[in-house]
């Protein structure tokens, strides 16, 4: 039982980084991106948590669904501190290429 809930903890993971990146393709902004993978955490976290629960019956089940969550948060933290990196790498470069304009 613990194999598939690790199954599909890995597909809720890999599902919400693919909707992140469709968004960011659509887009093209990643702040987007990583607000998306947000609002999908506490959304898988929940049907998680729900799907562990109504499987086991146990109120400690609901662990795994927030360690869901957890482990997305941190995923759209990443992605969120990689967007502000980008950032400062277009401004960077804008700057060395026209100075004059700053």
């Amino acid at each position: 039982m613990i194999i598939f809930f690790e199954i599909l903890l890995v597909v809720f993971v890999v599902t919400a980084n693919l909707i992140g990146f469709l968004v960011f393709k659509k887009s093209k902004n990643l702040y987007l991106a990583a607000l998306v993978i947000l609002v999908l955490a506490v959304l898988f976290g929940a049907i998680m948590s729900i799907l562990v629960f109504s499987i086991l019956k146990d109120a400690f089940a609901a662990i795994s669904g927030l360690n869901l969550a957890l482990f997305l948060f941190y995923n759209s933290m990443f992605v969120l501190l990689f967007a502000i990196v980008v950032s400062i790498i277009k401004k960077i470069k804008k700057y060395l290429q026209e100075p004059e304009q700053w």
